[in-house]
């Protein structure tokens, strides 16, 4: 039998069987793939089918060979541009075309790749992305046709109701002679040699093969154009598989980065370095120019937290508005958005918030914004974009990317609920702490103070003088521990409360002083006090201190803060062993706004070096009574 004689069917088995043999006896598989590669079987029928298929088309046994060849060289890769690529190569190998490409469309109909062989030119490659059609198509034409003619085609054909049911017949038709059914455009008269097939997968057209210029330029003939339909479906199939394969790797990256990123989000080794963890995977995954997280900062805006890649310094600490940004709508609404350019969108969205975002911001293209929800409470948003010009993002990357934020949204939420269990255990340590203090240790000192004092008149004075001193002492340790149970009940970060206050500023100067003053507090300040009055009470205070730092050189500092029995007067005594003030600097202005402070609530303020050295600040205040101060409660 010559090359040109067709193929029986009892002879396209054999030739079928050999090739799959010939693949079998290689060590590992045709594609190195384990001998019992569990994919061989839907191969082996892909491949009868395909011969069933060309047999019926009476295709020459050695193009059905080829055939074979080719689709077993499709089928073997996984990587979808390998496999795009190899269709290309076959397509032209097959039906001896120039030029060929083949583009494939996402879940929305955007071009999503596309694969050349032949070196094709730009212009060639866009006039064969302006035949997409749902049929195969051939046009035969006068071989000297420049092929970028084709550039001047904009609309493919139109199919009638003849071909209302053929899936993979040939549409063929010459220039001014088209089929009974089959509009085809006037401007084809000038086009060369073409052949458009489309490439299907479950009953849908999701890509196209076109080959162009047949070497010889003779026309395509219907074999040519079986092969090639043939060759579709085995494409379809391949790609289909490469599509699922670059599906689930793309899946084991994100559950890799999702299960890195968690991890470190619920130590707590701090939430800087989960969220630089966090926004650097999201950018490394899906192969995105920029990614960062934003949360909210006050009612109104939102503050981006964490950048990687492109703009991180232009864009690190930017705040947005809520009501005027794509990043805040996601925030309120708790829905992703998925963008196919960055800037078209934002200054759609609004043009003032536009012009906040960096210069190189129109460097980047399709962008996903998705909610960081931990339950019903949205916690942040992160955003991924590629750049200008880069594959758009589709449902797929828009569930995984979702999947991963709210896997993180969820280990900070469980991190910040483990630190508030860690400060919530030591707070109760340190209640258990004061109250031993208060109910052990200031007992027993008290009762020693009253046993000494008891002494004092069995005897003599030298003794009792003596006991004097130490029951003096035992009052001002008394004194101490209590002042460091309080400190163990007021933590630093808890509710507002003026003697917290007085504690933070006392210890806030006890760095630059050297030392640590002495402190006395008495009477009901936290409850008493009013806020404006306890504000500037801590500013004289604060003040105070720092006057100490820069001008006494002292030794020690005592501070009183006291409220007299009445609860109508409020006091601060601040007295330092250092060098006093010098008159230089008496009338300084921070000196005159401790006296302004005290003056703007009817009180006096008393500055002076008194014998034989160090400063005396000593700051009052009236009180309101009970009466007004509710009465102010009320308003």
């Amino acid at each position: 039998m010559t090359s040109g004689e067709h193929v029986p069917r009892d002879s396209t088995e054999k030739a079928v069987d050999a090739v799959l043999e010939t693949g079998a006896d290689q060590p590992g598989g045709r594609d190195g793939r384990p001998a019992d590669d569990p994919h061989a079987p839907h191969r082996n029928n892909l491949f009868r089918g395909l011969v069933d298929r060309a047999a019926a088309a009476e295709v020459s046994q050695e193009r059905m060979r080829h055939l074979l060849d080719a689709v077993l060289s499709v089928a073997s890769d996984l990587s979808l541009p390998d496999v795009l690529r190899r269709i290309v190569a076959a397509g032209c190998e097959l039906s001896r075309a120039r030029y060929g490409a083949l583009d494939t469309f996402g879940q929305d109909g955007a071009l999503v790749e596309f694969a050349r062989a032949g070196g094709a030119l730009p212009a060639r490659a866009k006039a064969v992305l302006s035949l997409v059609t749902d049929r195969p198509l051939r046009l035969p034409a006068p071989a000297d046709t420049d092929f970028s003619a084709l550039a001047e085609l904009t609309k493919p054909t139109s199919t009638g109701p003849a071909d209302a049911d053929r899936t993979d017949a040939a549409a063929r038709a010459e220039p001014g002679r088209p089929e009974p059914g089959r509009t085809v455009p006037g401007r084809l008269a000038g086009v060369g040699s073409f052949l458009g097939v489309p490439i299907r997968a479950r009953g849908e057209v999701f890509g196209n093969l076109y080959l162009a210029e047949k070497i010889g330029g003779c026309a395509f003939t219907q074999e040519d154009e079986d092969v090639v339909v043939a060759l579709a479906a085995a494409a379809g199939m391949a790609i289909e598989n490469a599509r699922h394969y670059d599906l689930s790797r793309r899946r084991e990256r994100w559950l890799r980065a999702t299960t890195e990123v968690t991890a470190v989000l619920r130590t707590t080794a701090g939430e800087a370095e989960g969220l630089d963890l966090l926004v650097r995977r999201a950018r490394e995954v899906p192969a995105a120019a920029l990614a960062f997280v934003a949360g909210p900062s006050g009612p109104e805006h939102m503050l981006i937290r964490g950048v990687d890649g492109v703009l991180r310094d232009e864009l690190s600490g930017l705040r947005l508005p809520i009501v005027e940004s794509i990043t805040g709508d996601v925030f309120s609404t708790g829905r992703p958005r998925v963008l196919t350019e960055v800037v078209e969108a934002s200054a759609t969205r609004s043009v003032a918030t536009f012009h906040r975002l960096p210069q190189g911001i129109d460097a980047l293209g399709p962008a996903m914004f998705v909610p960081m929800t931990a339950g019903q409470h949205t916690t942040g948003v992160l955003m991924v974009a590629r750049g200008r010009g880069a594959a758009r993002f589709d449902d797929d990357d828009l569930r995984m990317i979702t999947d991963f934020a709210t896997h993180a949204a969820l280990a900070i939420e469980f991190a910040d609920a483990q630190q508030d269990r860690q400060r919530l255990a030591l707070y109760e340590e340190r209640d258990r702490i004061a109250r031993d203090l208060h109910d052990l240790v200031i007992q027993r000192l008290f009762a020693i103070g009253l046993g000494l004092h008891g002494l004092k008149r069995a005897t003599g004075p030298d003794a009792a003088e003596r006991l004097a001193g130490f029951t003096d002492e035992i009052d001002q340790t008394i004194r101490e521990v209590r002042r460091s149970i309080f400190s163990l009940q007021q933590p630093a970060n808890g509710p507002y409360s003026l003697r917290g206050e007085i504690l933070r500023a006392i210890s806030d100067a006890t760095v630059s002083l050297g030392f640590e003053p002495t402190v006395r507090l008495e009477g009901p300040l936290d409850s008493v006090v009013p806020a404006d009055v306890a504000l500037d009470l801590i500013a004289t205070l604060r003040e105070a201190l720092s006057n100490v730092v820069r001008h006494a050189g002292a030794g020690g500092v005592a501070v009183t803060v006291s409220v007299d029995r009445g609860a109508t007067r409020l006091g601060l005594l601040v007295r330092d062993d250092g060098r006093g003030l010098p008159p230089s600097i008496r009338h300084r202005s921070g000196l005159a706004n401790m006296v302004q402070r005290a003056r703007r609530w009817r009180g006096d303020c008393e500055i002076d070096s008194p014998e034989p050295g160090g400063t005396r600040v000593d700051w009052a205040v009236p009180l309101p009574s009970a009466g007004t101060r509710g009465q102010e409660a009320c308003e």
